[in-house]
Order: structure tokens, then C-alpha cells, then sequence
């Protein structure tokens, strides 16, 4: 499992560099990542899902159950392109399946309030194809987890649709 978590997080997205969004950028996507948060502290999967793109982008989600874990080796096994259709494939969830399955798991009360009660930087980033808006929220302190580890950062993804920025997906440092 450990191996799966280190590919997870060492495949970045491609991307031509992070900047700071512009005052009406930030604003629109600061409004995005309210709606989301209240749906989210409101478990409110209707809300969830209306906010949100139809795949969530989420590598944390592809091995965070024991049996997701053992397809997920299995997958690394057998299929010659694993790494590839892992990252262009599989990291994409369904949003239904998200929310019954993933929703659960990432987002437990004491996750919800760290993230009510934390200040979030914003950042964009030009994937070529797409401008990613990501919302940075500091979830864990040095040391806090344990001795020496180095904290960690959850990056939730915006994109801009017909319909306003939608929740596009979700990510961690480290």
C-alpha cells in the first residue's frame, strides 16, 4: 500500500505553473469553495453533487479501503500500462461513487471543522487544456501527526463551467 500512496503522490499534474488568481477570480472561486464547504458540513450529497463536475479527481481514492487496496495491486500486476491508466483512468470517480463511497471516508466531523476553522490560500494553475482553481487548506501542523512529519496540505480543485467553478478534485501535500 505504501508503494500505491508514494506513486499517488509523486504523479503531479502537468502544468505550466501555479499563480495567483486575479481579484474576480479569487472571489468566484472563494464563493465556489464556500457553497462546497457548506455542503459538505451539511452532508448534503444533492448540494455535492450540483457543485461538482461529473468524475472527481481524487488519486486518494482509488486504494483507501483494504479491498480497493488489494485491486489496486492486483491492477499494478497485471496491466503492462498500469501507471498510465491510473492517473488518466482510474483517479477519476464517478461523483456518485464519491459521494457513497469516498464522502464517508475523507470527510469525518473532526476533518469538516479543521476545515471550517482554517483560512485557505488560492492559487491557479494552467493544465494546457484547463485553468485549475485550487482552494489550499492546511490540515495537519509539522509535527502534529508525528514527530518530525512535515504536515500536510489538502488542495481542493475548481474548474470553471457553464455553470459556475464546480468542485473538480481533490489532493494532498504529501
Amino acid at each position: 500500500m505504501l508503494f500505491i500512496i508514494a506513486c499517488v503522490l509523486m504523479k503531479p499534474l502537468h502544468s505550466s505553473g501555479a499563480g495567483t488568481p486575479d481579484s474576480t477570480e479569487r472571489w468566484k472561486v472563494e464563493a465556489a469553495w464556500k457553497t462546497f464547504l457548506q455542503a459538505v458540513a451539511a452532508h448534503d450529497m444533492k448540494k455535492i453533487k450540483l457543485v461538482s463536475v461529473e468524475k472527481i479527481r481524487c488519486p486518494a481514492c482509488v486504494d483507501n479501503t483494504e479491498e480497493e487496496d488489494k485491486d489496486i495491486e492486483t491492477f499494478r500486476m497485471t496491466e503492462p500500462d498500469w501507471y498510465k491508466k491510473l492517473y488518466e483512468e482510474k483517479v477519476f470517480i464517478p461523483v456518485n461513487t464519491f459521494c457513497k463511497q469516498d464522502y464517508p471516508i475523507i470527510f469525518s466531523e473532526q476533518f469538516i471543522k479543521k476545515l471550517q476553522n482554517s483560512t485557505p490560500a488560492y492559487r491557479v494553475d494552467d493544465l494546457g487544456n484547463e485553468t485549475l482553481y485550487e482552494v489550499l487548506i492546511p490540515t495537519a501542523k509539522p509535527g502534529e501527526l508525528a514527530t518530525g512529519h512535515e504536515g500536510v496540505l489538502h488542495i481542493f480543485q475548481f474548474i470553471q463551467t457553464n455553470n459556475g467553478y464546480k468542485f473538480w478534485g481533490l489532493d494532498t501535500i504529501p
